[in-house]
């Protein structure tokens, strides 16, 4: 008995291709802008460094996902960080007023120039506590914004 082609070779083609293209875009990383709104800045010296981590572990590591320096003008500013993929992320900053790139302290540890956290969370005797700076780029998610308020 003789078989038929069900579909012609130009129809296999085409669905060869368009399925090519299903499991591509399928597999493509959805990925975010996280847009930092900085509020508070209290001078126009020096630069705001900034750090977004991605979890717990690489917050209490100390390894950043990303970071980025802004030369600050008194008020308010914004920073933003690129192609994130969906996943946590807590984002600390501080205002280094003399461009020394470190954060200075007193002689208690205390700091002497401002700083601030993700979601505006605040510490107590201490840096803020990662649960309360944490927030999350879900995948469908193209634009998350988080605030940041200075602390001097």
């Amino acid at each position: 008995m003789k078989t038929k082609n069900l579909i012609t070779t130009s129809q296999f083609k085409k669905t060869l291709v368009l399925s090519a293209a299903l499991l591509v875009s399928s597999l493509s990383v959805q990925a975010a802008d996280l847009v930092v709104e900085i509020d508070h800045i209290n001078s126009d010296n020096g630069v705001v460094l900034a750090q977004v981590f991605s979890g717990k572990d690489s917050y209490k590591k100390g390894v950043a996902v990303g970071s980025q320096m802004l030369a600050t003008k008194t008020g308010t500013a914004q920073m933003i960080f690129k192609d994130l993929p969906a996943g946590e992320y807590a984002v600390r900053m501080f205002h280094d007023e003399n461009n020394n790139q470190k954060m200075e302290t007193n002689m208690f540890g205390m700091p002497t120039e401002g700083y601030g956290y993700s979601n505006e969370a605040v510490g107590n005797m201490g840096p803020a506590k990662y649960k309360k700076m944490a927030f999350t780029i879900a995948a469908e998610d193209t634009k998350v914004s988080t605030k940041v308020k200075m602390i001097y």
